[in-house]
């Protein structure tokens, strides 16, 4: 069971996250039900575009109202997707911890993912949320503040979940949302690098800045049903690839700019590949030799980036398996994935 987690991101951008993964990993026959944790608020069936379709939700379950099978809500588009709503008139307090230990154990035969989508903070919903999951997906933007509160939620994963009770570790991924790398070039949020480095986690998928995400949310569909060959769509697809464990590069996707290549065709692309690859050049910069050599490795499509990428996933990834040969947890891991990133 996966349980999605965010911090300091719009609502909308946290909810498609959830739909997203959800119905692309539904997409590829798998069977997805993801629940809505969010009492008194409920926007994940907004999201989905089941709004009217909510008859009974995840607190009358736990309190006997009715049935499981009543409450679930099946995806119109795709069969092996569903929702658990959450209530919208009573608040978190409604949640028992026996009564979601019982729904989820009761949902763990039936569906290959169960995906619990956490609300904001570190209340009552919250540690319910993640307080039965197997792994964590923890969805974070490039912004300071994001970041500093999902590095408190992974603390929280590595001490209040039943397997760290039990001595064990919990698998956690990072999903990057609403990155923008001339943003970051310019110094105007932080880099992968950055991000990477304080959270000390394996990067699941890097989310670019987009307005589909909106536009997906206000029409009810996930990206990966309603856009799946946007950036933003095919980003969210290779997440799930990754989560399903596929060996699939890290990549920015982006965007075609249409108009303007289709009216001065090749010229005009590699001159704007070439603006653009000055302006990443300028960011580095890097001079003489270094900088030709990085001008020719991007104008000749290599993906520099996605090496870089897959460069510091094997750094996180050695430094991973260090820590689990000697068994540390908590802050201690943290602080060794810290020192072991830098030395890398």
């Amino acid at each position: 069971m996966f349980r999605l987690r965010a911090e300091a991101t719009a609502v909308s951008d946290v909810r498609q996250s959830t739909a997203a993964l959800g119905a692309a990993l539904a997409r590829t026959g798998q069977t997805v039900v993801v629940i809505d944790f969010d009492m008194g608020l409920r926007n994940l069936d907004l999201v989905m575009g089941a709004e009217r379709r909510v008859v009974y939700d995840f607190v009358d379950v736990i309190q006997g109202a009715a049935k499981l099978p009543q409450a679930l809500i099946r995806d119109k588009r795709i069969e092996t997707l569903f929702l658990l709503p959450a209530s919208q008139t009573r608040d978190k307090d409604a949640l028992t911890e026996d009564g979601v230990a019982r729904v989820i154990e009761e949902l763990r035969p039936k569906f290959d993912w169960v995906i619990c989508d956490s609300p904001a903070g570190i209340e009552r919903g919250a540690t319910l949320a993640m307080r039965h999951a197997d792994a964590a997906v923890v969805v974070t933007n490039p912004e300071v503040s994001s970041v500093h509160d999902s590095h408190r939620i992974i603390g929280l994963l590595d001490a209040k979940t039943e397997k760290a009770e039990k001595g064990e570790r919990i698998e956690k991924h990072l999903l990057l949302t609403r990155y923008d790398a001339a943003r970051a070039a310019r110094g105007e949020m932080l880099t992968i690098e950055d991000v990477l480095e304080i959270l000390s986690t394996p990067l699941l998928g890097i989310i670019p800045e987009s307005e589909e995400v909106l536009r997906a949310s206000n029409f009810g569909s996930p990206i990966t049903i309603s856009n799946p060959s946007s950036a933003i769509g095919r980003a969210y697809v290779d997440a799930a690839r990754r989560l399903k464990g596929e060996a699939v590069e890290m990549t920015i996707p982006s965007d075609k700019k249409g108009l303007f290549n289709k009216l001065l065709g090749r010229r005009a692309s590699k001159q704007e590949r070439m603006e653009t690859c000055n302006t990443e050049a300028g960011a580095k910069h890097p001079a003489g030799d270094t900088r030709r050599t990085f001008m020719s490795d991007r104008l000749s499509g290599s993906t520099a980036v996605a090496l870089a990428l897959n460069s510091q996933q094997q750094r996180m990834k050695d430094c991973n398996v260090r820590a689990g040969e000697q068994k540390l947890t908590g802050s201690a891991r943290r602080t060794f994935m810290h020192s072991c990133l830098k030395r890398a």
